[in-house]
């Protein structure tokens, strides 16, 4: 139970900053150092709930094993903050570029 409500809460935190990003609250800087910082966190946590497979094995099963996740929310949840992290990493290049 614990583990769902703190996936929610890394998801709904993302969705923040993309969401401040977007209306101009945050800073370009700031929105990429939050939302990276909310995926390492993330991917931290998946590591260490699969510490008895190696590094290697738990970083080829975030995104290879949807079974190794202890529920469905989780996967998705995970795959939800790294789709929110790319979003707003390639809208914070762009602005660079431009």
């Amino acid at each position: 139970m614990f583990s769902t409500l703190w996936n929610l809460f890394l998801v709904t935190a993302a969705i923040c900053v993309a969401a401040a990003f977007q209306v101009g609250a945050l800073a370009p800087g700031d929105a990429f150092f939050a939302a990276i910082a909310i995926v390492l966190v993330f991917t931290g946590q998946q590591i260490m709930v699969r510490e008895h497979m190696g590094l290697y094995g738990a970083a080829r099963s975030l995104l290879t094993r949807p079974d190794s996740y202890r529920s469905r929310v989780g996967y998705l949840s995970y795959f939800a903050c790294l789709a929110v992290g790319v979003l707003v990493t390639l809208q914070v290049a762009a602005l660079a570029v431009a």
